[in-house]
């Protein structure tokens, strides 16, 4: 998934769910300490780190990583996350891709990356920082822990099987967590949703 050149095309009526000119907002995470997370649901691509969403560095990293024999993948539970609300409800099935943009950070980008969805029929009268608490048992995979690389566009499409739980789920908020910290330039959910909204990669 890392920097291909060639997309499928999004059928009609895909948009960018999440996007903050559709009303999608940064809603919580665990550390801003670089950024927000309202940041990576800008339309333009990020300038800089400083455009992104970025965390500090975990006090007790190891001095040696260790890799999972199976996955290949930090064997280490360190992590960060954010939530984002998605500005239109994707419909049953409505989670076509997912980007995950890393440009900008090189030396200081996620090992690795996991993707959950939710579907949160009224959250008018929840907490923002309550929601991830709350709701811990509701979030369903949609792209498993995978590696990311520097400096890159990684890009899941629904139609290449990269995208799990996507049939017969609706989905309201998205939740990205990074192995073990680092930064984020972007994220953005294409998919169905109630209202036509056009956005670029």
């Amino acid at each position: 998934v890392l920097l291909r050149t060639f997309f499928p095309v999004l059928p009609t009526g895909c948009m960018e769910l999440s996007s903050s000119t559709m009303g999608g907002r940064g809603v919580h995470c665990s550390d801003r300490h670089y950024g927000i997370p309202s940041n990576l649901i800008q339309h333009m691509p990020g300038r800089d780190m400083g455009d992104g969403w970025e965390t500090a560095r975990h006090p007790d990293r190891p001095s040696i990583w260790v890799k999972n024999e199976e996955t290949g993948l930090l064997d280490s539970n360190l992590m960060d996350f954010c939530i984002l609300k998605l500005g239109s409800v994707s419909k049953e099935g409505g989670v076509r891709r997912i980007v995950l943009d890393t440009r900008h950070f090189r030396g200081n980008y996620p090992e690795s990356a996991k993707v959950e969805g939710c579907y949160i029929v009224n959250d008018a009268h929840i907490p923002d920082h309550e929601i991830e608490e709350q709701y811990k048992e509701s979030w369903f995979t949609l792209i498993p822990r995978s590696r990311l690389g520097p400096d890159s566009l990684h890009v899941y499409d629904a139609d290449l099987d990269q995208i799990e739980s996507c049939e017969g789920r609706k989905v309201s908020h998205v939740k990205v967590t990074i192995y073990p910290d680092g930064g984020l330039s972007r994220v953005r959910v294409y998919g169905f949703g109630d209202d036509v909204c056009y956005s670029r990669l």
